[in-house]
């Protein structure tokens, strides 16, 4: 039998509605992020591209995006007109062909980016890795840790480099946002070093909230939705085509969760599927049970 996810327990269903394309509500359009400085990582495509033009849409003056990846040139135009489409001058984009897991090519990066930008104001942490399905019995050792080294010592490397430019913008947004996914919460079968890996980035998320509540920093987690990324090819064929959901959802979704300070997100997951008005709506019963943070149940 295919595996079934549980909507009661990996959280797809917290709000009525779902989306699968960005939408009025969210639209970068609306959003305001003028004069901010972001860094993107794992944005030469895919989700980590449709959020650079999300922000630029939004207005964002300056953004660096990071990859693995040399950068096609389609990546400068197709932020520069995402900018122009809403009015917005074309942002000061920094590239950087490197990899998160390269110390040396970080510290470069970072001393570049506080040189050119001077301030950080939001990281979005998007680089990921997804081996082939695998039983664990059968996996190959190096495909399964490369996991662990890219979704999780990636994220945590790329945070620790960048986490004192971003507390120290004193009035900056001191927002990260790490992409995780709702493969933290279902048990596939053959995908454990993905889901374990994800799952692992919701409780960095917060123990970093918790280390630095006194210097104001913002830190939560996103499920981008279900898109055929390249990443994603490596998922079962069985699941293609309900890999339905578009890039503009995740990165308009980003972009407008981090649009102001939101504090009472810290710790947290969000799914970019659910419905931003109706989930804001919850804030109150969000915050006073605690919710969408991962817990014991007993």
């Amino acid at each position: 039998m295919a595996f079934q996810p549980n909507p009661s327990v990996n959280g797809s269903a917290f709000t009525k509605t779902v989306h699968s394309d960005t939408y009025d509500f969210i639209h970068s359009s609306k959003v305001d992020h003028v004069g901010r400085n972001v860094l993107i990582t794992g944005a030469s495509r895919g989700i980590g591209l449709a959020t650079a033009c999300s922000f630029a849409r939004a207005g964002a003056s300056q953004i660096a995006l990071t990859s693995i990846e040399p950068f096609p040139t389609k990546v400068q135009e197709s932020i520069s007109e995402a900018a122009k489409n809403c009015s917005h001058p074309p942002p000061t984009l920094l590239t950087y062909h490197l990899d998160v897991n390269d110390i040396a090519s970080i510290t470069s990066a970072v001393e570049d980016i506080t040189k050119t930008f001077g301030k950080l104001d939001i990281l979005v942490n998007n680089a990921g890795y997804m081996p082939s399905p695998s039983p664990i019995a059968e996996s190959d050792d190096e495909t399964y840790w490369r996991t662990f080294e890219i979704n999780i010592r990636g994220t945590y490397r790329m945070t620790k480099a960048l986490l004192p430019l971003l507390l120290s913008t004193s009035d900056g947004l001191k927002t990260i946002v790490n992409l995780s996914s709702v493969a933290a919460h279902n048990l596939r079968p053959d995908s454990s070093a993905y889901g374990m890996t994800k799952f692992a980035v919701l409780r960095f998320t917060e123990f970093l909230c918790q280390e630095n509540e006194e210097n104001g920093l913002v830190a939560f987690c996103v499920h981008p939705g279900a898109i055929m990324t390249k990443l994603a090819e490596a998922m079962p064929k069985e699941t293609h085509a309900g890999l339905s959901d578009k890039p503009a959802l995740a990165g308009d979704t980003i972009t407008f969760l981090a649009e102001g300070r939101r504090q009472w997100l810290n710790a947290r997951y969000v799914s970019a599927q659910w419905d931003m008005e109706e989930f804001l709506g919850k804030k109150d019963d969000i915050v006073a049970g605690d919710k969408l943070k991962m817990r014991m149940v007993w």
